[in-house]
């Protein structure tokens, strides 16, 4: 029955609980008064019960009459004030200290012990620094913060955020890949991650440098994005701020040999070849590969149209169709629609590519078509900027990652490579 049942007797109050508190300020003892009236054979009786703690526990008695519940009330709060239960033995100043802490705790409606396990807690926590300066910072801070997530839900609101500015697929993809190998060993809310773990983590990956760069850049890109959706402090650096990108070695890109790409080039299936050679002699990423047309190719402009919904970064990009790549693709002129229908992924085609290689004794190299095209394409005309708007990189990365991999001679031999040549190797 709701204690604020009203009860008909005029000698007691309207509405109950009624609190009863007997003693000095800070040291009062209090007890509640309830109506819980019972029903015996469809007649209701008056009934009271007295509650209070006592050490913690609660303690209920029940009475028949208000007057005695009242009394009852009365005495127990008393000698809750008194420190029969609660505070035997305290002396004068203990008693003044606990009474002091109680009224402090009162605007808070915080129990004593409560407010002593949590100060126990913090001190245990922040080590040499006070409470009082750990509040401060958090103010400063802290407060920034309105919105707790794990990193599993903040990688979905960010994939989310991504599609609705417009990004790549590209860029979607790495992001949703990079992090969720994170995620896989970091589920929990994104504060408690620390720049340990993120490192412990990186070291952990079984990758070159480059790629080990890739995937920290990645999660810095998360946390960041954390930051400014307010689930971590927005003036201060993140966890994966504090972590660093490893150096690369020089040259680490792998090329084909003119060699190499005659083998996998000379009688490879017709529903394959128009694929290897794109990617020998155009430098397209797969992805792109996978979504241009026959269309795309200006057999009569000597030019290869990428158009925005292509290409990685989003921008037009023309790459000139180079002769001895327009020999290859001259008797598929006729093709229409999707130069790769064939395969349902770049993965898929890749794994083509990987095994063709493996079928003339060659050794595959991840990315090395690409690494190959702006290689010897950079060798041959010595221009980084004209090199890099093909590729579609920057002219930083053209020139940190690929210059002097291979000579000019080198390259002319590797745009010499037409069926022509082929034929007669």
């Amino acid at each position: 029955m709701p204690s604020s049942l009203k009860h008909t007797n005029k000698s007691t109050p309207h509405r109950f609980p009624e609190v009863v508190e007997r003693g000095p300020t800070g040291l009062k003892g209090s007890s509640k008064i309830y109506f819980t009236p019972v029903r015996v054979k469809g007649e209701q009786y008056g009934s009271y019960t007295v509650a209070y703690y006592n050490l913690g526990k609660r303690v209920r008695e029940r009475f028949s009459s208000y007057p005695k519940a009242k009394a009852y009330a009365e005495e127990k709060a008393i000698q809750l004030s008194g420190g029969e239960m609660a505070a035997v033995g305290l002396k004068n100043e203990d008693q003044r200290i606990y009474g002091g802490a109680i009224e402090k705790l009162k605007p808070h409606n915080v129990e004593l012990d409560f407010a002593v396990r949590e100060y126990a807690q913090a001190r245990e926590l922040l080590g040499e620094v006070s409470v009082l300066d750990a509040v401060k910072f958090y103010r400063l801070h802290g407060l920034t913060v309105t919105q707790k997530g794990t990193t599993t839900e903040i990688l979905q609101a960010m994939l989310q955020n991504l599609k609705v500015d417009g990004r790549s697929e590209y860029h979607q993809r790495d992001i949703k890949r990079y992090i969720n190998a994170f995620i896989a060993k970091h589920s929990s809310q994104i504060e408690d991650v620390t720049s340990t773990d993120i490192n412990k983590w990186l070291r952990s990956l079984e990758v070159g440098p480059r790629t080990r760069n890739n995937y920290r850049d990645s999660v810095q890109n998360f946390f960041h994005f954390a930051r400014e959706e307010g689930y971590l402090p927005k003036d201060r650096p993140t966890a994966a701020d504090a972590t660093k990108r490893i150096k690369c070695a020089s040259g680490e890109n792998a090329v084909f040999t003119v060699s190499e790409i005659t083998l996998m080039l000379k009688d490879a299936p017709e529903w394959l070849l128009p694929s290897l050679a794109l990617k020998f002699f155009s430098g397209l990423r797969t992805e792109e590969l996978m979504r241009i047309n026959w269309a795309d190719i200006k057999f009569d402009q000597d030019v290869i149209l990428l158009v925005q919904r292509i290409t990685k970064t989003k921008q037009r990009r023309i790459v000139p169709l180079l002769p001895n790549l327009k020999l290859w693709l001259e008797p598929y002129r006729a093709e229409t629609g999707l130069i790769a229908q064939r395969w349902a992924s770049a993965e898929s085609l890749t794994k083509s590519w990987s095994r063709r290689a493996k079928q003339v004794g060659v050794v595959y190299k991840k990315n090395g078509m690409r690494n190959s095209y702006i290689s010897y394409r950079l060798a041959s005309i010595k221009n980084v900027a004209q090199v890099a708007l093909e590729a579609g990189n920057s002219p930083r990365v053209i020139q940190k990652e690929y210059l002097e991999l291979v000579t000019e001679a080198e390259a002319q031999k590797w745009f010499a490579v037409s069926p022509i040549t082929i034929s007669h190797a």
